[in-house]
């Protein structure tokens, strides 16, 4: 697939710019054919509003006011009784409204006339509300057939809807009176129960004993639990003693040397018991040790004097054989105070692994006895917290008691009749504006439903369109509309439709000129997606178009079916392509010439089984290989990708493919997949020939200027010769 040229930094731009230009191009047309639609649902609108106004009845209106306003609410505290003014929200100006125009309000309204005017005819009255905008004063109008009827109706609903809000407060006070009592005596009995068990808690334990005790189980817990650590520390260090005394004791050393003694013993608090084996000098090392780094220097310096005595004698000398002893029982020496130093480290060790013990014991009665008396001391808080947000509740209740009581009395819900039904006058109909939104609906309608079938449709109306939909295509050129009636007439010299000329020679071109990545192709198949894409007429035109430019052309029509090129230049159908594929005749023998010079024309032939097979065969494969050598350009007219198997199949033999899309016609879908395709068979897709583009659009208006198209004029009479 052809990637499309793009500038640095300005893909996305052009992208969008491709999309919304495609999206108007494409309103742009649906508008253009589909006119007719919005006046034929505009006018069915209209006339449905015209209907539904003539056809109401001639009826009557009668209008009464009420008006609404808050409420005025006691407030009880001490010694007084306050007053506090309440607004209704919008909330309840809606359910004034939906109130009075509910079929509970109309039926008690009938039933309300029929007692007091048991003599009259009923009639069918109907009931809107509005309220004035910026006012909490609500207009009720009745529209009814019988004026005196209409007026009576209306006055006995506004009675009845008084009726109703009345009976419906006091519905709502004795509630909510009940639904108080009841929950003071739930809160109350609550709050005792609450009271008991704190009471009784607080008679079973000691809070201020389970308090202070509680603090010294944490602080005792606290010290075993650092003497424990101590002495695990002490153990590890005696651990890594026993690895190597020999180490440990020259950094023993190291430590005394830079550090005061009690700082530098390790374990110092846990070898207390040993005391006794400590020497009287403060060094802190014991007996055992202290002889350990003596007998350990007096072997260093027996070593250095055995090392000058082997400068100047011999290791069998007398004087180096008594060192040699001395160094040997110095080092046996010293194997035995390690081995004494072993023993005490064992000792110390076991003792301390007996105190972890004990206090790992001791540490569990602890926290056994911690999380006892916390347990309580928790339990007890909750008990208080409950019991305080019980009499909290309590005391809240007690007080929305009072206060209910004392502003009972001054509550007073302000909804009034400011005036009473009027006498029922005609009705007059208004036109305008039922029109005028018959009017919108319909246009309104009429867009949606072409937008909904525009979204079901995926023709492309347009280059823009196309390039949105397929951006990586290149588009070799747009075939103009012919708007004339039967089949359009081929290319001839000096055509006079300039339009439809220029824009093969502009495909021409493209194909001269247009950078193949290798050689430039000579075979050339021109396919299309479905049948009915101008596929024919665009690939004999474009054969006359480059033979007209000099080259030596042969056009072939490989549409081995339904192939028509023959009926386009009057030519006969056999021999053709297909004797040619069974070896009936050599190709050169059934190639035919054409009026236009330089082009020759191979015909379809007889129709004939097994297409595929005689396109995929070695006599296909010689037969294009001799046309390339003997003419400038081979063009082969082809069967739809998507209709037969014989163009996939032959068009890998050929340099390059042209594909032909119908503007307004093929469907992007079909267009994807016969590319898709054409693809999977490694066919080189040298690009998109869009047929029978619209003129009208801006985006080809650069093809309108007619100063650049030369029409020859009539040559003026030769002047007679003068007598001589």
């Amino acid at each position: 697939m052809e990637q499309s040229l793009s500038l640095p930094g300005q893909s996305a731009t052009l992208s969008r710019i491709h999309e919304t230009s495609a999206k108007f191009q494409r309103y742009k047309i649906l508008l253009r054919r589909r006119w007719w639609f919005l006046l034929l649902t505009a006018s069915i609108g209209v006339c449905v509003q015209a209907l539904r106004i003539t056809g109401k009845p001639q009826s009557y209106i009668s209008l009464a006011k009420m008006v609404a306003g808050g409420r005025m609410i006691g407030t009880g505290g001490g010694s007084g009784v306050g007053i506090q003014y309440l607004d209704y929200l919008q909330d309840f100006y809606g359910t004034i409204i939906e109130t009075i125009e509910s079929s509970e309000m109309r039926r008690r309204a009938l039933d309300r006339v029929r007692a007091l005017h048991p003599d009259m005819k009923e009639s069918d009255v109907e009931i809107q509300v509005s309220q004035n905008r910026g006012s909490a004063i609500f207009n009720v109008r009745a529209f009814g057939t019988e004026p005196k009827y209409t007026r009576i109706f209306l006055d006995a609903l506004l009675d009845e809807f008084i009726a109703f809000r009345n009976q419906i407060r006091e519905q709502q006070r004795n509630k909510a009176l009940t639904t108080l009592a009841e929950d003071v005596v739930r809160r109350e009995k609550n709050l005792q129960e609450k009271q008991d068990k704190l009471t009784s808690f607080e008679k079973a334990n000691n809070i201020v004993l389970i308090t202070a005790g509680n603090n010294e189980a944490a602080q005792a817990l606290r010290k075993l639990k650092d003497e424990r650590d101590t002495a695990l520390t002490t153990v590890t260090d005696i651990d890594l003693w026993l690895q190597d005394v020999d180490s440990a004791m020259q950094q023993r050393e190291v430590k005394l040397k830079s550090a005061k003694p009690a700082e530098a013993a390790p374990g110092a608090a846990a070898q207390a018991n040993q005391a006794a084996d400590r020497d009287d000098l403060g060094t802190g090392l014991t007996l055992n040790e202290r002889e350990y780094l003596e007998t350990q220097r007096f072997i260093n310096q027996l070593q250095s004097e055995r090392t000058k005595l082997l400068k100047s004698m011999k290791p069998q000398h007398p004087e180096v054989v008594e060192i040699d002893e001395k160094i040997s029982d110095a080092t046996a020496l010293l194997k035995f105070y390690q081995d004494k130093i072993l023993g005490q480290l064992k000792n110390q060790k076991s003792a301390l692994d007996r105190r972890i013990t004990a206090l790992d014991g001791l540490i569990k009665v602890k926290e056994a006895e911690a999380i006892d008396l916390g347990s309580k001391i928790a339990m007890h808080d909750g008990l208080t917290k409950d019991y305080s947000d019980s009499k909290k509740g309590y005391d809240e209740i007690l007080d929305l008691v009072r206060r209910f009581t004392v502003g009972e009395d001054m509550t007073s819900d302000h909804v009034t009749i400011m005036e009473r039904a009027s006498g029922a006058v005609e009705d007059l109909q208004e036109w305008i504006l039922p029109i005028v939104v018959g009017l919108a609906a319909g246009l309104g309608a009429g867009v949606v439903i072409l937008l909904l079938f525009d979204r079901l449709d995926d023709r492309m109306d347009s280059f823009s369109e196309f390039q949105a939909l397929f951006p990586n295509e290149a588009v070799l050129g747009q075939i103009p509309e012919q708007r004339q009636r039967g089949d359009v007439q081929l290319l001839r010299p000096n055509d006079d439709r300039h339009l439809y000329a220029e824009a093969f020679r502009n495909i021409r071109s493209s194909i001269l000129f247009k950078n193949w990545r290798g050689k430039a192709p000579k075979v050339i198949l021109v396919t299309s997606a479905v049948p009915n894409e101008g596929k024919t007429t665009c690939v004999s035109n474009l054969a006359i178009t480059m033979a007209l430019a000099g080259s030596r052309v042969l056009l072939a029509d490989c549409d081995l079916r339904r192939g028509g090129v023959n009926e386009l230049f009057k030519a006969p159908v056999a021999p053709g392509l297909s004797e040619v594929l069974r070896g009936k005749t050599h190709w050169r023998d059934a190639v035919q010439e054409t009026s236009t010079r330089n082009l020759d024309l191979l015909a379809r032939g007889e129709v004939l089984d097994q297409t595929s097979e005689m396109l995929l065969s070695k006599t296909a494969e010689e037969m294009l290989r001799e046309m390339a050598d003997e003419y400038d350009y081979v063009i082969f007219d082809s069967a739809p990708v998507l209709v037969a198997d014989d163009t996939a199949s032959f068009a890998p033999k050929t340099d390059t493919v042209l594909f032909v899309v119908r503007m307004s016609s093929t469907m992007a879908r079909l267009t994807g997949k016969a590319l898709d395709l054409l693809y999977e068979r490694q066919v080189n897709v040298g690009g998109v020939i869009l047929n029978r583009s619209s003129t009208n659009l801006k985006e080809y208006t650069y093809y309108n200027y007619a100063s650049y198209y030369y029409t020859p004029k009539p040559a003026a009479p030769s002047p007679a010769p003068a007598n001589p």
